[in-house]
């Protein structure tokens, strides 16, 4: 059988022409107006999703005697796309029943431009064939409109319409695009017949949304950033960011790494909206004090920028200073020594809060380490050496950010520890000079500084040096 084509005409709809009331009642409340400043992305179903043929933007319907199937994978079985049809068979098909496929607006936005490629079958002329756009005042802007009892086909031949290609229409200021098959009756019969096959068959669904509603998003309470404390290094952030068309990121204002969504623009909203976090590379950030938000970016490309915190960026350590012993660095023999330096000033810096120290025996390998914390601590007191002998102290510091270095360690300083007095004794008197006195006296550690005999008569007491 020879195919014919539909006159495609220009229509206007009525009230009652829209597929459903509960249709119309979701297209009404989706009504907005549109701003020229908007942003816009794309909705892909069914082939136009890549490899995965979703569909999950358009909402089905069909009433008794109709049928709709989501089939857009192109290898398989029976009809392929995106299905409108009535349920064939021997029986017939009341006038009003329809099957439709429904795409809606998200929320706050609509629809510029749609694109479409696919099929439209009829075999009785009764059906309408209907693809349309609808406003907010429930006008229908038609795209593909086969009209029932206009046009037919004669008796037991088909009319058939492809378009293979996408092709591309004007719905501007749309909020819903319907695809459907109704049975309209006509010539005096109120039902359809159900022996042929009357479908509208979607291969291609692109539509372009215009969205006017910026993203919304603020900085979640908590964590050291947040709370204004001297932070260094990668700090985590909270946040908290919602969108009618959900969130594809936030950045900061700083360098850092962005937290991108996981976004599918074969969804109706196609990104997700809700608590999040990113990490802060305060490294790339000025030191000191600064404020810093975050930037939200919707599928549809439209930014804004939360409220600023303050925040404290510190990610130097603190520099190497002298440190002197109290009393200086000489031998004593009590194991106890306070130690001191000077902090320099250094003004929007994180201030020092301790002090680590590293204690090893001069020349060896045996060490020891420690802190000391405190704000602004700047002295060690009661140090004390592991045993006696010489030892060697350095001291590196440490910020309120975390931040030290033991490369930036002080020149060691002598910690010297003898608590035994020196050994001594007399030499044997030589006989060639009986009068000649000798006295060896050793000291293994800090050795023998100096020494005096005394001499006293047997007897008498009194002694002489």
């Amino acid at each position: 059988m020879k195919p014919r084509y539909p006159k495609m005409r220009t229509i206007r709809f009525t009230r009652t022409a829209i597929v459903s009331i509960a249709f119309a009642l979701a297209i009404l409340a989706l009504a907005h107006p549109v701003r020229a400043s908007a942003g816009e992305f794309t909705i892909t179903d069914c082939a136009a999703d890549g490899g995965e043929y979703a569909t999950p933007a358009f909402e089905e319907f069909a009433s008794r005697g109709m049928r709709w199937r989501r089939a857009c994978n192109p290898q398989g079985p029976g009809l392929r796309g995106l299905v409108s049809a009535n349920v064939s068979g021997s029986g017939r098909v009341p006038q009003g029943s329809q099957s439709a496929f429904v795409m809606v607006a998200p929320p706050g936005t609509t629809f510029s431009r749609y694109r479409w490629s696919g099929t439209l079958h009829r075999r009785d002329c009764r059906y309408a064939l209907q693809i349309y756009a609808v406003t907010p005042n429930e006008q229908a802007i038609p795209i593909k409109n086969v009209r029932a009892d206009k046009n037919c086909p004669r008796p037991d031949e088909a009319q058939a319409s492809g378009w293979p290609q996408p092709q591309g229409y004007n719905v501007k200021g749309t909020t819903a695009v319907v695809q459907r098959v109704i049975c309209k009756g006509g010539a005096g019969q109120s039902t359809c017949s159900a022996r042929g096959l009357n479908y509208v068959q979607t291969y291609t669904a692109e539509a372009t949304v215009v969205d006017e509603t910026p993203p919304s998003v603020s900085i979640s309470p908590g964590g050291p950033l947040v709370a204004g404390e001297w932070v260094a290094g990668t700090q985590t952030l909270g946040l908290e960011a919602a969108d009618n068309v959900g969130i594809r990121s936030v950045r900061p204002s700083w360098p850092g790494r962005a937290e991108s969504r996981d976004c599918d623009y074969s969804q109706r909203i196609p990104c997700p909206s809700g608590p999040g976090q990113l990490e802060v590379e305060t490294e790339h950030m000025p030191e000191g004090t600064q404020e810093l938000h975050l930037t939200a970016e919707d599928a549809a490309g439209n930014t804004s920028d939360s409220a600023p915190v303050t925040v404290h960026v510190d990610n130097s350590p603190p520099g190497a200073v002298p440190v002197s012993v109290a009393g200086g660095e000489a031998w004593r023999n009590r194991n106890g020594y306070d130690l001191a330096w000077q902090n320099p000033a250094e003004p929007d810096r994180a201030p020092i809060v301790g002090a680590h120290w590293r204690l090893c025996r001069a020349g060896g390998s045996e060490c020891t380490t420690g802190e000391s914390a405190g704000a602004g601590v700047s002295d060690l007191d009661g140090i004390a050496v592991p045993a006696p002998g010489e030892w060697e102290l350095s001291m590196w510091r440490r910020d309120a950010a975390g931040n030290e270095q033991p490369q930036n360690a002080s020149i060691p300083v002598k910690l010297r520890f003898d608590p035994e007095p020196p050994q001594i004794g007399f030499e044997p008197i030589s006989a060639a000079d009986p009068t000649r006195v000798s006295l060896k006296a050793t000291d293994p550690l800090s050795g023998v500084a100096g020494g005096e005999i005394a001499l006293s008569r047997v007897g008498s007491g009194v002694w002489q040096t």
